[in-house]
Parts: C-alpha cells; sequence; structure tokens
C-alpha cells in the first residue's frame, strides 16, 4: 500500500504540474487571444465602415447628379414659364387688336345698314313722286 500512496501521491502531483502548466498557458495565451480577437473585430469594423463609407460616396455623387439636374429643370421650367406669359400677352394683344376690327366692321355694317335703308327709302319716295306726277 505504500506504494500505492506514493503513486496516488505521485499522481495528484503530476496532475496539478499538468493543471498549473494548463493554467499558465492560458493565462499566458489569454491576452494575445484578447488581441487577435480585437484585431480581427477591428478589421471587420473597418470593413463595414469601408463599406458604409463607399455607399455614401455614391449616394454623395448621386445627389450631386440630381442637384444639378434640377438646375437645369429649374433654368428651363423658368424659361417655359415666361414663354408662356409672353405667349399669353402676345394672344391677348391679338384677341384685342381683333375684337377692336370685328368692332369696327360691325360699325361699318351698321352704317352701310343704315345708308341702305335711307337709299331705299329715297328710292320709294322718288318712286311714289314719278307715281303721283304724271311725265310731261
Amino acid at each position: 500500500m505504500e506504494g500505492d500512496g506514493m503513486t496516488n501521491t505521485s499522481e495528484k502531483i503530476a496532475q496539478n504540474v499538468l493543471l498549473l502548466a494548463v493554467a499558465r498557458l492560458s493565462m499566458a495565451l489569454a491576452l494575445p487571444t484578447i488581441g487577435l480577437l480585437a484585431v480581427l473585430g477591428s478589421q471587420w469594423l473597418d470593413g463595414r465602415i469601408s463599406a458604409v463609407t463607399k455607399t455614401a460616396e455614391q449616394a454623395n455623387v448621386v445627389a450631386d447628379k440630381a442637384n444639378d439636374v434640377a438646375g437645369r429643370v429649374n433654368d428651363r421650367l423658368i424659361a417655359v414659364e415666361t414663354k408662356q406669359v409672353q405667349d399669353m400677352a402676345a394672344n391677348e394683344r391679338f384677341q384685342n387688336g381683333t375684337l377692336n376690327r370685328l368692332d369696327r366692321v360691325q360699325d361699318s355694317l351698321v352704317g352701310l345698314s343704315n345708308a341702305v335703308a335711307a337709299l331705299t327709302a329715297t328710292l320709294q319716295a322718288v318712286a311714289e313722286e314719278r307715281k303721283r306726277s304724271p311725265p310731261p
């Protein structure tokens, strides 16, 4: 039994030494492992930040193009509105001129109608007078 006790004690010492070695090894590797994880995490975050930055830059380029197009559309809209106002003014002048001419034509027609009526009355009066007086 004495041998068994010695073996048992030797095994316990060997196990303790092995456990101590594993513990020290794990303590020694803990900081490099944490550092490695931190570096890998940092690289992953850098990749994500780069992707977001690239997307933001593309969005800025598209926004700049849209802004340029909006400026050109605004300029065209101003030109169209100006042309529309000018055309409306020209159309109004044309309509007013046409109405004035039509008013003059109507006045002329009324004058002609009055002249025709006066001429008709005169001719009727002359015809009636010829009927009353015998020819010489």
